[in-house]
């Protein structure tokens, strides 16, 4: 059911389309983003490929991938918790629009770990797939849970989409680019006739949208009596754990799985009312130990601990499972946002050793997690009481009304960011993210002169500090003035000239766009990282262009679109030009359009 050494998902292999179907719209929610991981989301989509640093080798393949794909979803996260990325990248900038972030009231966070996506086929047949998970968009590699129920349309109602259309309906609400807002509406209004299909001995379900209107800690069942508790959290609130504790109708011994660095939280003497479980250090320092996978992927390993949060609760023979992005925390369940699959489970001699025996292993030596039979002495760690002060400045910060404008001037651009207020306490600078310009303190009214184009984005980097320590993270602000041609020039940037500019007609036109792709993977695996310009002539483009009039007509809508965008005689030369408005009026001819 839920074995560490052998049950690993790719988050990517989770969004990609069914074969013959492709995204016609998608929604996804999470805590913290990373834009380099949001960059595998439309390849996902779009090509079907890998989420991982591999595709940012290959500039031509993240490109296309984004241009298919970036008008079909939209990601909502935390304000505030959009990490640095590592390495800048210009395509960024092409993202804007599809991601909105939202700031809570207090010390609530907006936290809920989902993708709903719409698929189509050829034939206008949609499938329908909600994917429950406890991971965020980033990188990190720590131990996650995520679950996947996929969806047909009926004639029907389902009363049980209605908690899902009230969490879309709450996000929609929030002011977000027209077209999407569109595509949501449209998405909500199909949710009633969507029946959900769960797993094999899954007997039924339900969606909780905690932190929303109608939705909280008593709509869950999990604060009820029980006779078995399984709690995996890696963070905690003691009263939280108390309260499930309480709930306890037999002498056997709640088990909770979390991380080392939790325990602190937790009084003594709970350590003879519950049994506690965390990573060996060993595992945390590199997840190739436990691991089943070949030698090569054991290379990324990294250090991990426990992410996953999941509640599995029985009562006589009911049996429950609780997934999502719920802690074991106060604030899960009183004030933040966020989004729990709850699932009935129905198998003859079923009980809660079995999943334990998956979790831990048949064997001691096989078990990654150790049991704690004493809870270590706490020492208190000023540094990250100082970062989560940090973190709550910045937060704070969102919470001021903010604005930038751009104004050219001879042939560059000013950038003026301007704030209402400014959190106390705290010393901010800020920069824009696709700038090497050095930072600024930030006031009211923040300038940048002389910038360029690829310069301007509506994110930036910003700096909390106090006391020798600090904390960065990408902010999103609504800036007027970019120019439109903005876009454009990032594509020139990449397609910068006519060997580029050619090789890119050739992927778009090649029977197979992903196959050609990874050729170009396997080419870099040899050695040559950078994207293979050689060994183009326009015989290719000729045998390729002939093949898209027979088979693929649709291709040239795809050229069409990056000539107007690179619109550039010094990259598209004329015998291309010459040489495709010959097969496109081929292509009208053929096709009568």
């Amino acid at each position: 059911m839920l074995k560490p050494d052998k049950d690993r998902l790719n988050y990517s292999d989770m969004l990609k389309p069914p074969v013959d179907y492709e995204v016609e719209f998608a929604v996804g929610t999470t805590y913290s983003l990373d834009l380099e991981a949001l960059i595998g989301v439309p390849l996902a989509f779009s090509l079907s490929e890998e989420m991982n640093h591999a595709v940012q080798d290959d500039p031509i393949y993240m490109l296309e991938g984004i241009r298919r794909a970036t008008d079909k979803f939209l990601v909502f996260c935390e304000a505030g918790q959009i990490k640095v990325p590592q390495n800048q990248n210009n395509v960024f900038a092409l993202m804007e629009g599809s991601i909105h972030e939202i700031v809570m009231d207090n010390d609530y966070s907006f936290h809920p770990k989902i993708w709903f996506v719409k698929y189509i086929n050829n034939e206008g047949k949609p499938l329908y797939r909600l994917l429950v998970l406890t991971r965020n968009l980033t990188f990190d590699r720590s131990w996650d849970i995520a679950l996947s129920l996929e969806g047909e349309l009926k004639d029907t109602r389902n009363p049980k989409s209605q908690p899902l259309i009230d969490f879309l309906t709450f996000l929609q609400a929030y002011d977000i680019d027209p077209n999407k807002d569109m595509k949501m509406r449209s998405l909500i209004s199909e949710l009633p006739f969507v029946h959900f299909e769960p797993a094999s001995n899954y007997v039924d379900y339900e969606f909780i949208p905690l932190g929303i209107k109608g939705y909280g800690k008593k709509d869950t069942g999990l604060f009820e009596t029980f006779h078995q508790l399984i709690v995996m959290s890696p963070f905690l609130s003691e009263s939280t754990v108390n309260e499930l504790k309480e709930k306890s109708l037999s002498k056997e011994k709640p088990v909770l799985i979390t991380r080392r660095t939790e325990l602190h939280k937790l009084s003594k003497d709970i350590v003879n009312l519950i049994d506690i479980y965390v990573l060996r250090e060993m595992v945390i320092e590199g997840e190739g130990a436990i691991s089943e996978e070949v030698e090569e992927d054991r290379e990324m390993a990294q250090l991990q601990d426990i992410h996953a949060k999941l509640y599995a609760r029985s009562k006589d023979n009911q049996h429950h499972f609780f997934i999502g992005s719920a802690n074991c925390s106060k604030n899960a369940f009183h004030g933040n946002v966020e989004f729990l699959l709850k699932l009935k489970y129905k198998k003859y001699g079923f009980r809660m050793e079995h999943l334990l025996k998956d979790i831990f292993g048949e064997e001691d030596e096989e078990n990654p997690f150790e049991k704690i039979e004493i809870l270590p002495d706490f020492e208190e760690d000023k540094e990250v009481d100082l970062k989560e002060a940090l973190q709550r400045g910045i937060k704070q910060l969102y919470r001021q009304y903010s604005k930038a404008m751009v104004t050219e001037k001879q042939g560059s651009y000013d950038l003026v960011i301007e704030y209402s207020d400014l959190p106390e306490d705290i010393n901010f600078s800020i920069r824009p993210l696709l700038s090497a310009v050095s930072e600024k303190i930030l006031t009211k009214q923040t300038v940048f002169s002389k910038l360029s184009m690829l310069e301007l984005s509506e994110f930036y980097r910003v700096k909390a500090e106090k006391d020798g320590e600090y904390v960065e993270r990408i902010i999103k602000i609504d800036t007027e003035g970019i120019p439109v041609e903005r876009d454009s020039e990032i594509y020139k940037s990449i397609i910068s000239n006519t060997t580029t500019f050619l090789k890119y007609v050739a992927f778009l036109l090649a029977d197979d766009f992903l196959l050609a792709a990874l050729e170009q993977f396997e080419k870099n695996k040899l050695g040559n990282s950078a994207w293979d310009m050689t060994g183009l002539d326009f015989p290719v483009l000729y045998e390729h262009m002939l093949k898209a009039v027979s088979r693929s007509p649709d291709k040239f809508t795809d050229v069409d679109y990056i000539i107007d965008v690179i619109n550039d005689e010094e990259i598209i030369p004329n015998d291309f030009d010459e040489l495709y408005q010959t097969f496109k009026r081929a292509n009208q001819k053929r096709w009568n359009r």
